[in-house]
């Protein structure tokens, strides 16, 4: 196998892992966008649904817990919105984790043993793009 071969053989190999993260990020984007979180207070008499951003998408009041007042209620909804936000924190964290994990493994795998000698990102790039060219011809 001549130079230029194995070159476009690591080039296919390249995109078919970026192909592939782009699709798991699509994926991962995709599920955080119908993320939702519920938190409960007042003995379960309120409970609430946030989405990603914690603002809220539902609220679900008892009939028992107006008996509480409006300042413990009104408490009680804020306390389930927050337990909501903690909620939908851990699930995004949950979607998210394995993408991460992976992309830091590739970086590590990436730059395990690479020595830029000196050089900054934009010098690599630069190189990689003559490389590139050069298979091309």
């Amino acid at each position: 196998m001549d130079d230029t071969t194995g070159g476009e053989s690591r080039i296919e190999d390249l995109v078919t892992t970026i192909t592939r993260r782009n699709a798991a990020l699509r994926e991962a984007q995709a599920r955080m966008s119908e993320l939702r979180g519920v938190g409960r207070a007042a003995a379960e008499r309120v409970t609430v649904e946030v989405d990603r951003f914690g603002a809220l998408t539902g609220l679900r009041i008892d009939p028992r817990a107006m008996r509480l007042g409006s300042e413990a209620l009104a408490e009680a909804i804020l306390g389930a919105a927050e337990q909501g936000l903690r909620d939908v924190r851990a699930r995004a964290d949950e979607v998210m984790r394995p993408l991460i994990a992976e992309l830091a493994a590739a970086n590590a795998q990436a730059m395990a043993g690479v020595d830029l000698g000196g050089q900054d990102l934009d010098d690599v790039l630069a190189a990689l793009r003559d490389i590139r060219h050069d298979l091309r011809m």
